[in-house]
């Protein structure tokens, strides 16, 4: 217990822990394997890195998603732990450095995606690994009832097989009781300890508003709150820049957030939200890692997640700071359509699904029986064109097969430049010496990336151009120079997606995935999408309709818009009885207006 607040204190700065956190480090810390659930904003990462730190030998993270796995590793790098992630941004190269460093002691936390655990080149440095902890991050990916179901989280159980004694830690925001007990059953735990947050969260208040014109009220929404935090969610690029548009032609201080936009752009975007030079911020559900803002006064949803647990976790990024915050979900008659629209092409006809996968072999150039664990660039645009499909089909195409477990679709369409030095610090210093022109740019790369000469470091080429006074051009010149001297080795950024095949292709009367498998995730799908239509249709309190939802009860809220119209109707009962007495005399409207100055609409509405 000392051991965990004093690294507690030294890394974080925090002299406590919040409710249930010191329980789950602890119980981690003494070997125990756990299950712990805590709502969005309730400190996860908390939880299993300081007994991480805690614990001897190296911790590793598997998470499914790279931007949060890259999200984790800067933050610990800049309390000077050390950690890194293996994705498909990396090049053999760069893996097979980072898997050396995790032998030989060089790293604190590796993270990795559940499909890069399986690969023969990981199993096999696993052996080699003095393994002190196991996290299995957003563990409702294992359950075929979870939201966002991984095939490849199965197998994790397997790093036991060589580490037989190191305690597994599995941690989500959200899972109902038939995702908990598959966490339990997939992964294998132990006598576990199970830790369950609350799902309640009093001062953040849900409402559903059905408008005609969503973007008129979205509008409306943040003009009424000018100088209060907010988000606004939207499920596509297009509607985020077409509502960003309307906010900005009636002057509020809004941003745009999307996976599009580049690594700076992001990170511009980000700080100017944190730091209040924006208000307002428009995104897709790429805005979310990270988002460590406590006076979140609103989180407003143009259109709604086709799952309760993606609602949850993004509306509960308000009123962190616990003071009454509201979320507010729009929708319209058509918006059901479209749900259901897109379902279909989320899981698209079994047929439909197997040409998208041989088209994408074919793009690629891929024989059968080759390709496994084979990154490339994919060009959907072309891709569909060629094929005459669209570019929306080719896109839930990729996901749906990742969703099988036989590729990684990465759809983050940009990626830095990435250099390492593959010389010795003497040669640094002879080369300086005979090109005169390049030093300054060797002494910057050295100096400002420690470790440069064994990692590959993203470069920050608009603060590398600004310090050597140089264009983009120029520099991209000086690199160029410097990899065909040997000097470096880069790896230029690129801006399409990739996908990462986990299997050799297999012969074109073949599937590729199992057809009964599919088949039952689609209808498991169906399932939570009707539980977002009841969400926004039924009149039921919308806290107990999302505890109800995670197998959790509760009293109503009082505060939704269920509520507050139950409030309402018995507030105007009691003004009808008021009213009858008064009208025991002739009274004119007018006499009536000052005797109920405090409640003009409703007097209006009980008389007509």
């Amino acid at each position: 217990m000392d051991k965990s607040r004093s690294v507690l204190q030294q890394v974080w700065g925090y002299s406590q822990f919040r409710p249930l956190q010191e329980d789950i480090v602890d119980s981690a810390i003494y070997g125990h394997d756990v299950l712990a659930l805590l709502p969005t904003g309730g400190g996860k990462s908390i939880c299993f890195q300081v007994p991480g730190l805690c614990r001897e030998g190296i911790t590793i993270v598997v998470s499914p998603l790279i931007a949060l796995m890259n999200d984790q590793v800067q933050q610990l790098q800049k309390r000077g732990v050390r950690a890194q992630a293996i994705h498909s941004n990396l090049s053999k190269r760069e893996i097979d450095i980072l898997l050396d460093n995790a032998i030989y002691g060089g790293l604190d936390f590796l993270y990795l995606s559940p499909e890069r655990l399986q690969t023969s080149l990981f199993k096999e440095r696993l052996k080699k690994m003095n393994l002190g902890l196991l996290v299995v991050d957003e563990a409702h990916c294992i359950s075929e009832w979870g939201h966002d179901f991984r095939p490849p989280y199965l197998q994790i159980h397997e790093v036991r097989d060589t580490h037989p004694d190191v305690p597994i830690m599995a941690v989500t925001a959200t899972a109902t009781k038939q995702v908990q007990e598959d966490i339990v059953q997939y992964l294998k735990l132990r006598k576990h300890k199970h830790f369950e947050g609350s799902f309640v969260r009093p001062n953040l208040h849900y409402h559903v508003q059905q408008a005609e014109n969503k973007k008129l009220a979205i509008l409306r929404e943040v003009k009424a709150r000018p100088q209060e935090t907010g988000i606004v969610y939207c499920r596509t690029r297009k509607n985020v820049k077409e509502i960003t548009r309307v906010l900005l032609n009636e002057g509020c201080a809004v941003g745009l957030y999307h996976a599009g936009l580049s690594a700076d752009d992001r990170s511009q975007m980000m700080q100017d939200w944190l730091h209040n030079k924006i208000k307002v911020m428009v995104a897709t559900n790429a805005f979310g890692m990270g988002i460590d803002k406590p006076d979140v006064r609103y989180v407003l949803h143009y259109e709604m997640p086709d799952n309760l647990e993606a609602y949850f976790q993004e509306s509960g990024r308000g009123g962190r700071d616990e003071k009454q915050a509201k979320a507010i979900a729009f929708w319209n008659p058509d918006d059901l359509e479209k749900l259901d629209q897109l379902f279909d092409i989320q899981f698209p006809p079994v047929e439909e699904l197997h040409k998208m996968f041989r088209i994408l072999c074919y793009q690629t150039e891929i024989a059968i029986g080759s390709g496994c664990d084979e990154t490339y660039p994919v060009d959907l645009v072309s891709m569909a064109k060629r094929f005459d499909l669209s570019v929306f089909a080719m896109y839930h195409g990729m996901k749906a097969l990742e969703k099988a477990g036989h590729l990684i679709f990465n759809e983050a369409v940009f990626h830095r430049t990435k250099v390492r030095v593959a010389i010795s610090n003497d040669e640094i210093y002879s080369l300086q010496v005979s090109h005169e022109k390049l030093a300054p740019l060797l002494k910057i790369l050295v100096r400002s990336y420690p470790g440069i000469f064994q990692l590959y470091f993203e470069l920050h080429e608009k603060e590398i151009c600004k310090r050597l006074q140089i264009s983009q051009d120029q520099l991209n010149k000086q690199l160029q120079t410097l990899e065909k001297l040997g000097v470096l080795e880069v790896q230029w950024q690129n801006q399409k997606p990739t996908v990462t095949f986990l299997a050799n292709r297999p012969p074109d009367d073949q599937l590729p995935f199992s057809k009964p498998q599919y088949h039952g995730r689609l209808e498991k799908a169906k399932t939570r999408l009707q539980a977002v239509k009841r969400y926004l249709e039924e009149p039921v309190c919308r806290g107990q309709q999302l505890l109800q939802y995670f197998d959790q009860e509760g009293p109503r809220c009082g505060k939704c818009d269920i509520c507050e119209h139950a409030e309402q109707l018995t507030s105007k009962s009691d003004l009808r009885m008021e009213l009858l007495r008064e009208l025991h005399q002739p009274r004119s409207y007018d006499q009536l207006l000052v005797s109920f100055s405090n409640q003009k609409e409703a007097l209006k509405d009980i008389l007509q």
